[in-house]
């Protein structure tokens, strides 16, 4: 009875412990930011860890901000401008009008008409009376125009109606600049990808490294448990134990001074990504084609140098539309003492309205130089490009001959390797028949080693130069 109770029991429990064991591994895997163990990456997801992770990243969002801030000022150009003036002012002195008279004035009376206003009959004899010049004498006078304090309020409108280029010449300044602006951070941020190279192949290299110390740990402790057996059986000295030690002592020192440089990248690499990194995660080789071919450079430099000239070309169209004329209207409205009327002291409301033109020709004079100040600095970035792609070519066939001579010692690396290992192994039977001593079979042990060590370094080598180039023609 209880055999079967066992028997019931014993699938319940390893459904139950199987449904935890799921349970607890989702539950892990879920925790946001923690990488799993023997969790695998690739350089490229750490180069765009390390974009999104640096904080430069965010220019670009706040440079589209600025470009829609500046379209849109640029645009209004063309909305009314209102302005209000408020003015209160006191002179000094009074303006003043003075008129200086002669001294005398002849006028001229005529009699008919003077007695024709007062009705007065004139004699019987008389039909007409002269006309009689009768001097006046006339002082000089003064007449006030206005007082002493002005007061004024004002309201006034300026309409454009024709800019002369302006607007659009401004936009595509601003499109231009802010392009410009991208680009620059481009060559930035492309900067990122080459330090995340350096660090990557950086840890490939340590743990090729490490590699080679397991095996020499393996073939060591091989060494030491048959010298156990051949000093119990009194074939060699304990000193040759000793001599086995002192290399194990050795490599694991070298062990010792891979970890502390492993810790120092991977803490290095953790910041620039942003994600936590141990020696369990595992580091992808970068499997690259050496092309030896010419390919064209797409390096973000370049973009940003034609970004510079097209931000040059909007400028050529700035300076050419600052030449042209302005036309719109203005409207000015007020209330004050003193208005449009000199000669009126009373507060009174005022209005003036038309059509203005104004066209600056003061620029004229360098309008011919500014346009070829344009043109040299176009000229000059023209040559910084053609600079930079020359420099660029020239690294890439250095990186192309170092690329060939890679490949060359890798192939003869093998067969190194391959007779390395073979004199090893015959080391091993030398020193066992008595041959040789312990010392020459470590040296041999260590050769081979060596040579294993160049092989994998040299593969990692080679695969840092293929991608080297790839960052240097900017293909990524």
């Amino acid at each position: 009875m209880m055999k079967s109770i066992n028997r019931l029991r014993h699938p319940l429990a390893g459904c139950l412990s199987k449904a935890l064991g799921l349970f607890f591994g989702i539950l892990v895997s879920g925790v946001p930011g923690r990488v799993v163990a023997q969790e695998r990456i690739t350089i490229e997801q750490c180069q765009q860890w390390a974009l999104e992770n640096y904080p430069a990243i965010r220019q670009h969002g706040l440079l589209e901000r600025a470009r829609e801030y500046t379209l849109s000022n640029i645009s209004r150009a063309y909305m009314p401008e209102f302005s209000l003036t408020g003015v209160a002012s006191w002179q000094s002195e009074k303006t003043e009008l003075k008129l200086k008279l002669p001294e005398k004035v002849n006028i001229a009376v005529d009699l008919n008409q003077v007695a024709s206003d007062n009705n007065t009959m004139l004699p019987g004899n008389v039909t007409t009376l002269p006309t009689v010049n009768v001097p006046v004498s006339i002082p000089n006078m003064t007449i006030p125009v206005s007082d002493q304090d002005r007061y004024s309020v004002s309201l006034s409108l300026k309409q454009a109606l024709w800019a002369g280029g302006r607007v659009k010449a401004g936009k595509e300044m601003a499109t231009a600049e802010i392009e410009m602006m991208h680009a620059g951070l481009d060559v930035q941020l492309y900067e990122i990808k080459d330090k995340v190279k350096q660090l990557y192949f950086g840890l490939l290299t340590i743990d090729g490294r490490e590699k080679q110390l397991n095996r020499a740990d393996e073939i060591l402790d091989s060494l030491r448990r048959r010298a156990e057996i051949a000093l119990k059986e009194g074939i060699i000295y304990e000193t040759d134990l000793d001599v086995i030690d002192v290399e194990r002592i050795k490599y694991r020192q070298l062990r010792m001074e891979l970890n502390a440089k492993r810790e120092a990248c991977l803490g290095v690499l953790s910041s620039l990504i942003h994600r936590p990194l141990t020696k369990e995660t595992l580091l992808e080789m970068p499997k690259g084609t050496a092309s030896l071919r010419k390919e064209e450079i797409k390096r973000p430099e370049l973009e940003y140098m034609d970004r510079k000239i097209k931000r040059l070309d909007a400028d050529l169209k700035m300076v050419n539309a600052e030449n042209m004329p302005k036309l719109g209207l203005f409207a000015l409205g007020g209330y004050g003492k003193s208005g449009l009327n000199t000669f009126d002291s009373d507060f009174k409301p005022y209005f003036v309205g038309g059509v203005l033109l104004s066209w600056n020709f003061g620029k004229l004079n360098t309008l011919r130089n500014d346009r070829r100040l344009v043109k040299v600095q176009q000229e000059s970035v023209e040559i910084m490009k053609e600079s930079f792609v020359f420099n660029t070519r020239m690294e890439v066939l250095m990186q192309d001959a170092e690329i060939r001579k890679l490949q060359e010692m890798v192939k003869s690396d093998e067969e190194a390797v391959r007779l390395r290992e073979n004199i090893r192994k015959a080391s091993e039977v030398k020193y066992e028949n008595g041959v040789y001593t312990i010392s020459e079979l470590i040296m041999d042990v260590n050769q081979a080693l060596i040579a294993q060590q160049e092989k994998v370094l040299r593969e990692v080598e080679l695969e840092m130069m293929v991608y080297s180039k790839r960052v240097t023609m900017g293909v990524l």
